[in-house]
């Protein structure tokens, strides 16, 4: 089962079918290349990274809302899940995993999740 550890601006939804859980996060404006998902102790950890503005290209903002930083949100998958196991995609600024419900072979790790 999947328990997502708090809410927050990465806004997600948990489908369950057969043999999977599929996991779906919005991160518009996001990069491929800026989002990481890992697995660390049974948990899943998706993080998303946008540039921050640098002094040389400050402007003068009377009002800035746009987020420039990072957000991290994990959920919590269980220890019989191995990173290599899960599949990623990212569309149309919504990531999508596909996470196995039962690992049949063991594999060697990997240090990411590869996201297509």
């Amino acid at each position: 089962m999947i328990i997502a550890r708090k809410n927050y601006p990465m806004k997600s939804d948990v489908r369950e079918k057969e043999d999977m859980y599929i996991l779906e996060i919005n991160l518009p404006g996001f990069k491929k290349e800026d989002i990481k998902a890992h697995v660390d102790n049974g948990n899943l950890i998706i993080t998303a990274s946008q540039d921050k503005e640098t002094e040389k290209n400050k402007k003068n903002y009377i009002r800035k809302e746009r987020y420039s930083g990072q957000y991290q949100r994990s959920f919590y998958i269980g220890h019989s899940v191995r990173q290599e196991d899960i599949k990623a995609t990212y569309k149309w600024g919504v990531l999508r995993l596909e996470i196995p419900k039962e690992i049949k072979e063991q594999k060697k790790a990997a240090s990411q999740i590869q996201i297509a």
